[in-house]
């Protein structure tokens, strides 16, 4: 689930979406060699904004998993997650906290564009999408601490997508062939690249275009930049403008400065990555 702006989300949201995955981490605790943290909970952990700018939010969690992952002997992926609270349900786990849903998406690696868009992973049909293998190969590893779903304080260390394989996964999503044109996709990737914590954004665009001939996602996230980001009116700046001021039309000289300096902040960031990739 996605909502249309920043301001709808809260630090409660976040928070619960962590707790759901320090308890999948550890309740696939065997599979971890096949799992990958990927999705909005992602610029958390490799993104350090400034104190007083938009903090990463998100209500869902993201999990990439290997295409060969089997349990074996072990109980299965859909039996643990269940012990764990999660109903599989409209092809994703879920998790009821009162009014609020809190989902769980697996993905899985497509190989070539002739394989299907959907697998079966262990017992668990998933989606199929490029570039979650080069998301289980660049990584790196977080020591994250928190309370997970059973309000235990826990340690998990939790394999997070790098930057590189995050941002054109972010981009498929956002305007792939089956692209949800979401203004929340749009943030993720602006932040992972603009607030990198390695580097800074000329460090991420570099191993952004790493991508390029490993990753068959990369070739449709340039596509995506040069299409929905190619001036100041285009589609991708606003939604991300729109995003960050909560959708409401600036009235003042003030208001209409922060909105221009939004779509500027975007519009940066695919330049970036457009120049780079020349």
């Amino acid at each position: 689930m996605k909502y249309e702006h920043h301001s709808q989300y809260t630090s409660e949201d976040t928070g619960r979406a962590e707790s759901a995955l320090l308890t999948v981490w550890a309740v696939l605790e065997e599979f971890r060699d096949d799992l990958v943290l990927v999705g909005g909970l992602v610029p958390r952990y490799i993104c350090r904004p400034a104190h007083e700018e938009l903090q990463p939010v998100t209500m869902d969690v993201d999990v990439g998993i290997a295409l060969g992952m089997s349990s074996g002997l072990y109980d299965t992926t859909s039996v643990r997650l269940a012990g764990a609270g999660f109903d599989f349900k409209d092809k994703r786990f879920q998790k009821v906290f009162g009014k609020t849903v809190l989902y769980l998406d697996l993905l899985t690696d497509r190989p070539d564009k002739d394989s299907p868009d959907t697998a079966m992973v262990d017992d668990v049909p998933v989606s199929a999408v490029y570039g979650v293998q080069r998301a289980l190969e660049e990584y790196r590893e977080v020591d994250i601490t928190g309370r997970d779903l059973y309000d235990a304080t826990v340690t998990e260390r939790v394999k997070v997508c790098e930057v590189g394989p995050f941002v054109c996964l972010k981009l498929l999503a956002y305007g792939g062939p089956k692209g949800r044109h979401q203004s929340k996709d749009v943030f993720d990737f602006v932040r992972a690249i603009r607030d990198y914590d390695r580097g800074g954004p000329s460090q991420a665009a570099r191993l952004f275009h790493a991508e390029r001939g490993r990753n068959l996602a990369y070739d449709i996230a340039i596509e995506v930049l040069a299409g929905h980001f190619a001036g100041l009116e285009s589609k991708g700046p606003a939604q991300y403008a729109d995003f960050c001021v909560g959708g409401v039309q600036p009235q003042t000289d003030d208001g209409r400065f922060i909105q221009s300096r939004r779509i500027n902040e975007a519009l940066d960031v695919a330049q970036l990555l457009l120049n780079k990739g020349a």
